[in-house]
């Protein structure tokens, strides 16, 4: 019988897959397994619609799955941010359904570089209270990309139940985790193989987000210095504050969380100096959470806990 309190997420990131099994525990969740293996291929724009690779792919997926539960039918996939294309922006209080929808669809005529039709669309609308405005945002992801992974996971034993974004999977988590610390503006800052985003936040709800450069002064985001990074971070801080103190509300950055394996050990020390008025502190995401895991399971969320934060965010 399929027991369907439990859940997996499979998060695709860079020349990795990671997974989550979590299942309900007494109203609460409870981790059970956690794997991540390697794939000879990053999941980017250059594997679509490469259609030898998707066996490999997905007998890759299977053989992790060997030592989960036999239970599970469905996996909620999460893909990178830079897979999609995202735009954030305010939009007046007391907005209907209808017309946000037709100002996405204006936004959309903007920004896509292909035909509307070759583009699988949502969007969220966070209302946000003692704010001027509300915000939406919306992601375009290429119809290609959801149609390789489905084919991806019609090879696997498990089916594919829904396809997010490690940004909103992310933000997710630090609600379930830092829910009692996020009155007023907060920022995550994540780091993974692609790039380094960073997503702001009015008491918890999810506001706007960016990504720093891939590239500056022709040295790559994993070449950077660590001054390189927190000048970087402090610039976008900078930027989504402004758009935030105009559009929304005045409020002053509390607190900073640093999501994701760091480049650099002396980076919150550097990010210190440059916001000294803010908190900032590494996240930890298996915080709080309630586990009952193997061996293995347990080593990799000791040693490499950080890298699973989007995953996690898929199961909660």
């Amino acid at each position: 019988m399929i027991n369907e309190s439990n859940k997996l997420a499979i998060c695709f990131s860079g020349d990795m897959i990671r997974f989550i099994e979590a299942e309900d525990w007494h109203g609460t969740m409870n981790v059970t397994n956690v794997a991540r293996t390697p794939v000879p291929k990053k999941f980017d724009f250059s594997i679509i619609g490469d259609h030898d690779y998707v066996p490999q792919i997905a007998g890759l997926i299977d053989a992790t799955l060997e030592n989960f539960s036999t239970s599970l039918a469905s996996a909620r996939v999460c893909i990178d941010r830079r897979l999609a294309l995202r735009k954030n922006f305010a939009v007046d209080k007391g907005l209907t359904d209808d017309e946000i929808r037709r100002h996405i669809e204006w936004e959309l005529e903007q920004v896509l570089i292909a035909p509307r039709d070759e583009y699988n669309v949502d969007y969220l609308f966070n209302e946000l209270y003692n704010s001027k405005k509300d915000v939406v945002v919306f992601a375009a992801v290429r119809t290609a990309i959801v149609k390789y992974l489905r084919e991806i996971f019609q090879k696997t034993k498990v089916s594919l139940e829904t396809i997010d974004l490690d940004l909103f999977a992310s933000a997710r988590i630090l609600n379930n985790v830092y829910s009692d610390e996020l009155a007023g503006a907060s920022a995550l800052v994540d780091f993974n193989q692609s790039g380094i985003g960073v997503t702001y936040f009015l008491n918890g709800v999810y506001t706007l987000s960016a990504d720093l450069p891939t590239v500056v002064d022709d040295k790559r985001f994993d070449a950077w210095t660590t001054d390189m990074v927190s000048s970087q971070i402090d610039k976008v801080l900078q930027h989504l504050t402004e758009n935030v103190e105009e559009n929304f509300c005045v409020a002053d950055l509390q607190r900073i969380y640093l999501a994701g394996p760091l480049p650099h050990s002396s980076l919150v020390d550097e990010l210190t100096k440059a916001r000294p008025a803010a908190d900032i502190k590494i996240m930890e995401p298996f915080e709080n959470i309630h586990k009952q895991l193997n061996i293995e399971s347990q080593m990799l969320i000791d040693e490499q806990g950080e890298e699973f934060i989007a995953c996690l965010g898929m199961v909660v």
